[in-house]
């Protein structure tokens, strides 16, 4: 691919369905009749409709997202916009919407694949509209996901009037504020029977599959069934991180808690044996804001830590009469659009994610100092 091309947007003079789609017509059209005379070869795909819900501050950004989503995944994209309402002049405001494409060279030699954008723009007086305009500019016979990209907890009447015809819905639980509130809103929605992706449970793939690497050989696979004592440590923003994480663990491995200690949680495993889990704080920059794990068992400890430079994570076993294994494995990008695609790979729920989840909240509720009385 060598790049990603979006078109200037088209603003509309008149916000409703049957407008923007004249638009988009006439967009295409355009597109069309300038690759007649010697333009470039494109081809309009769309393989899920995608509607993001955002404020009008984080535009710029989920326009940045979808241009590289479309390069890897072409849809039709959706952006509904609502106002922050922080000025007061925001409810005077007009709604406003343009439309543009993204395009982008996926194989040298063929035509360039475009997807396209449609941005609406709403005071928050006006959110009530929006609805019905999206429902309306959604392409048959495709997916939909939505995309929750506000840093706040999911709710309010945009999403739940469009909620009902999603197929996935795509949430960030660690850019919101609190880690079991954020956990919790997401557990309400699967409740309500919604299929979540969640952003963070995207950045912990790497940190699992080192975890479940750790145990290959057979000398540390027997370590697995005697841990003692697991350490996860995270940064200010790494809480909902490293619970997902823990209720991945203890739900893979079948442990139920059992009571609180100051340090942390005691889990009880299949065979009686007690493990003590412990979350501790530390400084870090990473993006996850995870830095380490750590597994101990009576003759071995096994690690998975972030290098300093914070491009790779380094697992190492040390196993009592063994010769220490150590390997790296780079960390890609976390960039927004690839974790997206990853989330897209499952069609509907996901059973682990939503098993981790579970535990993760049962983890939080013991964690929770009890006020004195």
């Amino acid at each position: 691919m060598t790049g990603i091309i979006t078109t200037p947007s088209v603003a509309l003079a008149q916000v409703d369905a049957g407008a923007i789609e004249r638009e988009l017509a006439r967009l295409w059209h355009a597109a069309t009749e300038a690759e007649q005379t010697g333009g470039e070869a494109l081809m309009r795909a769309c393989l899920f409709n995608f509607v993001i819900l955002t404020d009008t501050t984080r535009i710029s950004h989920v326009t940045e997202v979808t241009a590289r989503l479309t390069a890897l995944r072409p849809n039709r994209a959706i952006v509904a916009a609502l106002s922050t309402g922080a000025d007061p002049a925001d409810s005077a405001q007009r709604m406003e919407a343009w439309v543009q494409a993204h395009c982008a060279l996926v194989t040298p030699g063929h035509p360039q694949v475009c997807g396209e954008q449609i941005t609406i723009i709403a005071p928050l007086d006006a959110g009530m509209h929006i609805p019905g305009i999206v429902l309306s500019l959604l392409e048959p016979d495709v997916p939909v996901v939505i995309w929750w990209a506000f840093n706040r907890i999911p709710g309010g009447t945009v999403l739940a009037h469009l909620q009902s015809v999603a197929d996935r819905l795509i949430l960030d639980t660690a850019h919101m504020d609190g880690a079991e509130t954020a956990l919790r809103s997401a557990q309400s929605l699967i409740a309500a029977g919604v299929a979540i992706g969640d952003l963070a449970w995207g950045r912990l793939t790497v940190w699992r599959e080192q975890i479940a690497q750790l145990f290959d050989a057979p000398s540390a696979l027997h370590q697995l069934w005697s841990l003692e004592r697991i350490e996860i440590e995270h940064g200010s923003r790494g809480a909902t991180a490293a619970l997902l994480l823990a209720g991945w663990l203890a739900t893979r491995l079948n442990w139920r808690m059992t009571k609180r200690r100051d340090t942390g949680v005691v889990l009880t495993r299949s065979d009686g044996g007690e493990v003590l889990l412990e979350f501790a704080r530390v400084e870090t920059t990473a993006v996850d804001s995870l830095a380490s794990v750590t597994l101990l068992t009576a003759h071995s400890r096994l690690t998975v830590t972030r290098s300093a430079s914070g491009d790779h994570l380094k697992a190492c076993a040390i196993i009592d009469g063994l010769a220490p294994v150590e390997r790296a494995v780079h960390l890609p990008p976390l960039d927004t659009a690839a974790l997206i695609v990853d989330e897209l790979r499952l069609a509907r729920r996901d059973p682990i994610y939503e098993a981790a989840l579970r535990q993760a909240l049962d983890l939080a509720e013991y964690l929770v100092t009890p006020s004195p009385e």
